[in-house]
C-alpha cells in the first residue's frame, strides 16, 4: 500500500482508560498506522483537563477527546489563543448512569416503576436538613454532563437545585462511589459495569436509549498543528476510520477485547471491557444479562457517524448552553470537509490497491 507522505510521521496520540478508546488501539496493534507511514506512540492520562492541556501546550499530537470539549475550549480556558478542532468522529454513545446501591435500595420503585421518578420521590422526602445527593460526571462541558443533566430533568430533577453535580475523572468513579462520597455518576465504559461488578453500583439507563447517537469521543488537533501537518493529518483520520470500520464486525469486537485490557492500555478486566463492546448488559449485580443495542457506536465509511458537520455540533452547542452560556459561534471546529477528503482518500487509494 502506498504510504501519504506525512510531514511528521512519529506521532503520540493520547487516550483516557475507556473502552471507547479502542480505535486508537486497534489501530496501534494491529498495524494500521503503519500501513499508512506513522508511527504511533500512545499516552494513556487520567482526566480531561489534564489531556486537553497537553494537546494544547504541544506535548501531543492528537488525542482522542470528549466532543463537546473543542466548541467549548473558551470557556474552560478563557484567553487561550489555540483552537481545536475535529475532521473525524470516533464514536457514539458509549456511557451510562450509575447509581449507589446504597441510594437504589432507599428508592420506592413499587409505587412508580421508573428509576428517576423514584429518585425524584426519594429526594423530596429527604429531610431539608439533609446535603444535597451528588453525583459525578467528567468534564463541565461532556457528553456525560448533558446526558446526566438531561435525565434528571426528564424525571422533574432541577440539576442545578436539587442535586450537586462534581466533575471526577472517569477511573476514579469507582472507588469515589464505593466510599460513598457520591451517589452516582455518568461516565464511560466499563467504569459503570465495573461498579455493577462490584455490588456497588446499579445502572439507571444507559445512554444510547437516552440521547442516541450523540457524539462521543472525536480526534482532536489543534488548528496550528493540522496547518502545518495537513497530509499527517490525513493519513491520521484515515488510519483511525479504518480501525473504526474494523470495529464495526462483531467478530473483531471480541478480538479487540484482550488489545484493550492488556496492562498497557487499560488494564482491567476482559469480562468488563467486553459487555459493552458486545452490547450486553448487566443493570445490577447478578441480574440477568440484556441487550442494549448500539452501546458503542463506532464511525464507519458507510453511515455518517463520523461526519464532524456543523448541525451537530450546534445541537452539542445547545445542550451545553443549557449548563452555563457558551461561545455558539464554534461549530466550524467540527470539519465536515476534512471528513469528506478522508473519504475520498480512502476510495481513491482502495481503487489502486
Amino acid at each position: 500500500m502506498t504510504a501519504l507522505q506525512a510531514e511528521k510521521p512519529n506521532l503520540k496520540l493520547l487516550y483516557l482508560r475507556l473502552t471507547d478508546s479502542a480505535p486508537l488501539i486497534v489501530a496501534k496493534e494491529m498495524g494500521i498506522f503503519e500501513q499508512y507511514g506513522l508511527r504511533v506512540e500512545l499516552q494513556r492520562e487520567t482526566s480531561w483537563a489534564t489531556l486537553r492541556d497537553k494537546l494544547i501546550g504541544g506535548a501531543a499530537d492528537a488525542a482522542a477527546m470528549l466532543a463537546p470539549m473543542p466548541l467549548t475550549l473558551e470557556q474552560t480556558l478563557p484567553g487561550c489563543s489555540e483552537k481545536l478542532l475535529t475532521g473525524l468522529i470516533l464514536s457514539c454513545n458509549g456511557n451510562a448512569i450509575t447509581l449507589a446501591e446504597t441510594l437504589y435500595r432507599q428508592l420506592d420503585l413499587e409505587s412508580t416503576g421508573d428509576t428517576g421518578t423514584a429518585l425524584k420521590h426519594h429526594i423530596a422526602q429527604r429531610d431539608s436538613d439533609q446535603p444535597p445527593l451528588t453525583f459525578a460526571t467528567v468534564y463541565p462541558f461532556s457528553s456525560h454532563s448533558l446526558q446526566l443533566r438531561h435525565w434528571l430533568g426528564t424525571a422533574g430533577i432541577d440539576p442545578d437545585r436539587d442535586v450537586r453535580i462534581v466533575v471526577l475523572p472517569p477511573e476514579q468513579m469507582v472507588d469515589h462511589l464505593r466510599r460513598g462520597d457520591i451517589d452516582g455518576y455518568c461516565v464511560g465504559e466499563p467504569w459503570n459495569t465495573l461498579a455493577v461488578e462490584q455490588g456497588i453500583g446499579v445502572i439507571a439507563t444507559t445512554c444510547n436509549t437516552l440521547l442516541p447517537a450523540m457524539p462521543e469521543k472525536v480526534l482532536a488537533v489543534t488548528e496550528s498543528w493540522h496547518q502545518a501537518n495537513p497530509a499527517t493529518h490525513l493519513a491520521l483520520r484515515a488510519a483511525l476510520l479504518e480501525a473504526c470500520a474494523v470495529l464495526g464486525e462483531r467478530s473483531q469486537r471480541r478480538d479487540a477485547v484482550s488489545l484493550l485490557a492488556n496492562t498497557r492500555y487499560l488494564d482491567l478486566p476482559e469480562e468488563a471491557i467486553g459487555k459493552s463492546l458486545e452490547d450486553k448488559l448487566v443493570r445490577r449485580h447478578a441480574a440477568a444479562t440484556v441487550e442494549s443495542r448500539d452501546w458503542h457506536l463506532f464511525a464507519h465509511p458507510l453511515s455518517d457517524h463520523g461526519r464532524p458537520e456543523a448541525g451537530k455540533a450546534r445541537e452539542l452547542l445547545a445542550l451545553s448552553n443549557a449548563i452555563a452560556p457558551v461561545d455558539t459561534d464554534t461549530a466550524d471546529r467540527f470539519r465536515a470537509d476534512l471528513y469528506q477528503q478522508t473519504l475520498d482518500f480512502l476510495r481513491n487509494r482502495a481503487r489502486t490497491v
